[in-house]
């Protein structure tokens, strides 16, 4: 058996894999996209959005960080990151969704702004009021303080926490604003990196991210 993950360390997508693999012990051979590039005719072929991570489980391919952390989820059932109880479970789901869907979008046009000699101070401001909109969604829901919901590491705390690494990261360093998420957020964030999972995938991917800062500031 072969797990091959088609990814980059500062992916918050690939993050959210990652983690849920470290907990679970499941062994991935982390790769970079062939051809050099997610647009490459070699990595089209593998996959046609042009996006990672991809999940080459012996010759069968997934995309998608969501479905392929419920993939690894079935496949791999102990330990479960999922909770019993349903309504705990529903609300793992939840988060999950709001987080890709609501916060994702506008960190994503942050990444694009990362160079202050071609950022648009409009498209960030935009992306600020955004991420402080979708934080209040999703402080309504998540339980904390400790994890995002069923008291233990779940799936949503898989998808959230990248995404709010990459909050404090950008956000305070790069663009010199406070942090838009509220007080019960970071609260949750501070404490979720106790978790021995969580940290080194965050670790792995704030490595990343300082090589890209690096690259970029000599560029």
């Amino acid at each position: 058996m072969t797990l091959k993950m088609y990814q980059s360390d500062l992916s918050p997508y690939a993050t959210r894999v990652r983690i849920l693999a470290h907990a679970k012990n499941v062994k991935l051979e982390t790769v970079p996209p062939p051809g050099g590039s997610m647009k490459s005719p070699e990595y089209l072929a593998i996959n046609p959005l042009g996006k990672i991570p991809s999940l080459d489980h012996d010759g069968e391919v997934l995309i998608e960080s969501e479905v392929i952390c419920e993939y690894l989820e079935d496949a791999f059932p102990t330990p479960t990151l999922r909770p019993v109880d349903p309504m705990a479970r529903a609300k793992v789901r939840l988060l999950s969704r709001m987080g890709d869907l609501y916060l994702s979008p506008p960190l994503v046009a942050l990444f694009g702004q990362l160079n202050p000699k071609t950022r648009d101070a409009a498209v960030v401001d935009k992306a600020f009021k955004e991420i402080e909109t979708a934080g209040g969604h999703i402080a309504h829901v998540l339980e904390g303080p400790d994890y995002a919901a069923g008291g233990r590491l779940s799936l949503a705390d898989c998808t959230l926490m990248p995404l709010f690494a990459f909050v404090e990261s950008l956000l305070v360093p790069v663009f010199g604003r406070p942090n838009p998420l509220p007080e019960k957020l970071q609260t949750y964030f501070a404490n979720a990196q106790k978790d021995t999972y969580i940290a080194r995938g965050l670790a792995e991917m704030k490595a990343a991210l300082a090589a890209r800062m690096k690259q970029q500031a000599a560029s």
